[in-house]
């Protein structure tokens, strides 16, 4: 029984370690999309939505294979200046490069990867915009006779008329101020801090920041600045 089972197992074939090629293309494709996507904007010169969705599909001493918008997408080289000598030499190559990348960008070395809501006063102002934007689609039910009209009669002052007009005149500043937040946030934040526009943890950060504003900058500057404070305290 022992001898049988002794020559299975010499029959077994031995498994086969990947070469470094495989491990660098599936840990790069794993875990470092965002830097393969820095290196189509920096080297190869595409806009931030052409290099969506990078794939490294392979790696040699001379430089990167890398396809924008998937794996089926179009292919560009991006070479290692000067060759590379060793497979060990590729992991300083392309940490560099990646750093090299992010300063000419103007991104940061720090992601963001989930959303954190709102808390404290922060609920209060967003519940207030909120509150707004409800009296605003719901001005075409404020009319003579109905139980609204007599509330705002005795209860907001100035009366249901004045508070109709104010309702809409203070619409498009409110939208325009808003909007305008969303935007910068957008462009300093969101971008910065590998959050793509059009992914659900964009539109999570985007749909919470119109209605409450500089509380959002707050909140996510505080989330960067701890993320920042965590990577030092590993380098030491």
């Amino acid at each position: 029984m022992v001898r049988q089972a002794d020559v299975a197992a010499a029959a077994a074939p031995a498994t086969t370690a990947p070469s470094p090629r495989d491990r660098i293309t599936t840990h790069m494709n794993h875990d470092h999309k965002r830097e393969l996507s820095f290196y189509l904007r920096h080297y190869a010169g595409l806009s931030r939505s052409a290099a969506t969705a990078p794939w490294l599909k392979d790696v040699t001493l001379e430089g990167m294979t890398i396809a924008a918008g998937g794996l089926g997408g179009k292919e560009y080289h991006v070479a290692f200046d000067p060759p590379l000598t060793s497979w060990a030499d590729v992991r300083p190559a392309v940490v560099e490069m990646a750093r090299v990348s992010r300063q000419a960008l103007g991104d940061s070395d720090i992601t963001v990867e989930h959303f954190a809501p709102p808390q404290g006063f922060d609920v209060v102002v967003f519940g207030a915009v909120a509150f707004y934007f409800v009296c605003w689609l719901t001005l075409g039910f404020v009319l003579p006779g109905t139980p609204i009209w007599s509330f705002l009669q005795t209860g907001f002052p100035g009366g249901p008329r004045l508070y109709r007009w104010l309702v809409k005149a203070i619409f498009l500043p409110v939208l325009g101020i808003h909007l305008t937040e969303c935007y910068w946030f957008h462009r300093t934040r969101l971008q910065k801090h590998g959050i793509d526009f059009g992914t659900g943890l964009w539109w999570t950060w985007i749909g919470s920041l119109f209605f409450e504003g500089v509380c959002g900058f707050r909140r996510f500057d505080s989330i960067v600045a701890a993320k920042k404070k965590e990577n030092e305290n590993k380098s030491h």
